[in-house]
């Protein structure tokens, strides 16, 4: 009896003795199943200490235009890289504020983030309106050159002074493109071709100079007013990128189109220092990210859009017209031997990357 009660208690501490060895060697596989840290751990780590931000942001683009989905990417990333830590509310189409009503709101401290044209940026910040120049950058090459090319950097900081001035911290900028001239009276093949036509243009005493220039008659005009101007026929031509061309339906009153590239048109983002000065390094760091990669994204979604857009004006019934070199160089001779000197003084050191 003795015996079997013996033989039992063995069998019983045998029994307990394989139980934890099979514990023991189940906790490494079970380990090995779960989820390796992901990079949103060290996200976390590295904001958790931070108190939550949440900025409003603010477009007259339309929600579905390339620069309008963009301001959506940059919340969603913006959110992504802080483990949701910073976050942007996007208002789209004007629903906050106008181009120039946003710049005014943001240099008051009254919206935190936005996105706008350097034209209009020029009537706040003045020596913005160097980018205007006519033939400044002429292909898309010299476009990504100048605004995230090292060789630019120094200018760039030219244009990011000025903007500081007026209460705003500027961020990077990009090109929506060169501008085209369309008009209803005659293809125009060389500049001579425009002699005479009225030909709607910003508000901006570079835009006058260069048509002046060029030969054309330039009359100044908000955009607001241009499609009933087509269409009533008080001017015979305006000028913009193709996409801007079709999607505004100027195309409708405009027979021909010619790919002259005379004026590059920039926008950027900007934010209120006063907002600048109160976030977080970190969340500065990851803003200024991915601005610069939204710049980049619209610039080349813009390029490789351009096609699109011939080719749909073209199937429209528009003739678009490429000048050749020796007409495109004559432009460009004209303009930076007439136009440029009456800027020269006041823009030299910002010309002078150009030599």
């Amino acid at each position: 009896m003795k015996k079997t009660l013996s033989l039992m208690l063995v069998l019983a501490m045998l029994a307990c003795s394989s139980a934890v060895l099979t514990s023991c060697s189940s906790s490494p596989q079970k380990s090995s199943t779960s989820p390796a840290p992901s990079s949103s751990a060290y996200s976390e780590s590295a904001f958790a200490n931070l108190e939550a931000v949440t900025w409003r942001f603010s477009t007259q683009s339309g929600s579905q235009t390339v620069v309008g989905k963009m301001a959506n990417w940059i919340a969603d990333e913006v959110a992504t890289r802080t483990d949701g830590k910073f976050t942007i509310e996007v208002y789209t189409d004007a629903i906050l504020y106008s181009d120039r009503e946003c710049i005014e709101a943001l240099a008051a401290g009254s919206i935190e983030a936005g996105q706008g044209s350097y034209g209009t940026l020029s009537k706040f910040a003045d020596y913005c309106n160097v980018v205007s120049l006519p033939y400044l950058a002429s292909s898309w090459e010299e476009l990504n050159a100048l605004c995230f090319g090292d060789d630019f950097a120094g200018a760039r900081e030219l244009l990011s002074d000025s903007i500081q001035a007026v209460g705003l911290h500027p961020l990077s900028f990009y090109s929506t493109g060169l501008r085209n001239f369309s008009n209803n009276v005659r293809p125009v093949n060389t500049m001579a071709d425009m002699a005479g036509l009225k030909v709607r243009v910003q508000q901006n005493d570079v835009y006058i100079d260069t048509f002046n220039a060029l030969g054309a008659y330039p009359v100044p005009m908000a955009a607001s007013e241009v499609l009933v101007s087509l269409q009533q026929g008080t001017i015979d031509a305006e000028e913009n990128p193709l996409d801007f061309i079709y999607n505004d339906g100027f195309y409708e009153f405009q027979q021909y189109i010619t790919r002259t590239n005379h004026i590059a048109t920039f926008s950027g983002y900007y934010v209120s220092q006063k907002a600048w000065d109160a976030l977080p390094e970190e969340f500065q760091e990851v803003y200024t990210a991915v601005t610069t990669e939204a710049c980049q994204k619209i610039m080349q979604q813009t390029q490789e859009d351009e096609e699109h857009y011939r080719q749909v004006l073209t199937d429209a019934g528009c003739e678009v017209i490429d000048m050749s070199e020796e007409a495109l160089a004559e432009m460009q001779t004209t303009c930076k031997e007439t136009v440029w000197p009456k800027y020269a003084d006041k823009y030299a050191e910002f010309l002078a990357y150009f030599e």
